[in-house]
């Protein structure tokens, strides 16, 4: 059986039962997945439990909504430091 896709950050975490289930699959508080719901990625660590949650209830969700980047300004002092070797 073919599992639903699903391509917004709202519809995983309707999908998982809510801020309050998301928080607690990921062992967060609510005010950071509403900080994440205003950015509109999750963060890749939490990728494989998202993934496996998802995939219990027969969905999966598009890549593009994990923040796989390293944030800014760990790019930029890398960037930095490989200048200076």
């Amino acid at each position: 059986m073919p599992r639903r896709r699903i391509y917004t950050f709202d519809g995983v975490v309707d999908a998982l039962g809510g801020n309050k289930a998301v928080a607690s699959l990921l062992g967060v508080g609510q005010p950071m997945v509403s900080y994440w719901r205003r950015a509109g990625q999750f963060p890749a660590r939490s990728s494989q439990r998202i993934d496996a949650e998802l995939a219990r209830k027969g969905a999966t969700a598009m890549r593009t909504l994990y923040d796989f980047d390293p944030p800014k300004e760990y790019r930029d002092e890398t960037t930095k430091r490989a200048k200076r070797a």
